[in-house]
C-alpha cells in the first residue's frame, strides 16, 4: 500500500512522530507507574497495601498530592526561617476576595493576634520544579498565616520555611 501523501505532494510520514511519541510516552508512562507501584508494595506489605488502596481508592490522587506536601512540611520544619518576597508564592487556595465573611473574619483575627506578637503556624513553601516562573514557590502549609500577613496586614514579604531540594542520592533510588 501507498504512504498517503499530503496536498503539496510531499510524503506524510512526518505525522508518524506524533504516534513513536505517543507510545514512548505511554510506555514510558506505564514504566513509571509500576516502578513506583511496587515500591508501595514493598514498602507497605501486600495487606496493608491492599487494605489502604480499598479503603482510599476514591481520593487516591488527593492523597498522593497531600502525601508529596506532607513530606515536605517534615523536611522543611528543620530549616531556617528566610524572607520571600509574597508575590513570588503561588497561593493554590481561594482568594481574599472568594472567601465566606466568616473565613475572613477568622483570618483577620488570627492577623490581630499575629500583630499582638502571638505566635502562628509556619507558612511553609517549596521551590517549584521549574523556576522560571514568576512564582517560584508553592505554598504547601501556613495558608491562614500567609493570608492574614499579606492580605490583611499588606506584608509584601513573608517569613517561610523552604523545603530544601530532594537529595540526587535520594532521587537515585528510583533510577
Amino acid at each position: 500500500m501507498k504512504r498517503p501523501q499530503r496536498v503539496d505532494g510531499s510524503d506524510s510520514s512526518g505525522f508518524d512522530h506524533r504516534r513513536r511519541d505517543a507510545a514512548t510516552e505511554s510506555e514510558t508512562r506505564a514504566a513509571e507507574t509500576g516502578l513506583a507501584a511496587a515500591f508501595l508494595v514493598e514498602v507497605m506489605g501486600e495487606d496493608v497495601a491492599a487494605a489502604f488502596f480499598a479503603r482510599f481508592e476514591g481520593v487516591m490522587a488527593e492523597v498522593c498530592r497531600r502525601a508529596e506536601d506532607l513530606a515536605h512540611i517534615h523536611r522543611a520544619a528543620d530549616e531556617p526561617v528566610t524572607t520571600l518576597p509574597a508575590d513570588k508564592v503561588r497561593h493554590p487556595g481561594p482568594r481574599w476576595e472568594k472567601l465566606s465573611p466568616d473565613e475572613r473574619r477568622r483570618i483577620e483575627a488570627l492577623a490581630a493576634r499575629i500583630g499582638q506578637g502571638e505566635e502562628h503556624a509556619s507558612v511553609i513553601v517549596m521551590q517549584r520544579r521549574t523556576t522560571e516562573a514568576s512564582q517560584p514557590y508553592d505554598l504547601i502549609s501556613g495558608e491562614d498565616a500567609f493570608l492574614a500577613l499579606v492580605d490583611v496586614m499588606g506584608h509584601a514579604a513573608v517569613p517561610v520555611h523552604i523545603a530544601p531540594p530532594i537529595p540526587p542520592e535520594t532521587l537515585e533510588l528510583f533510577d
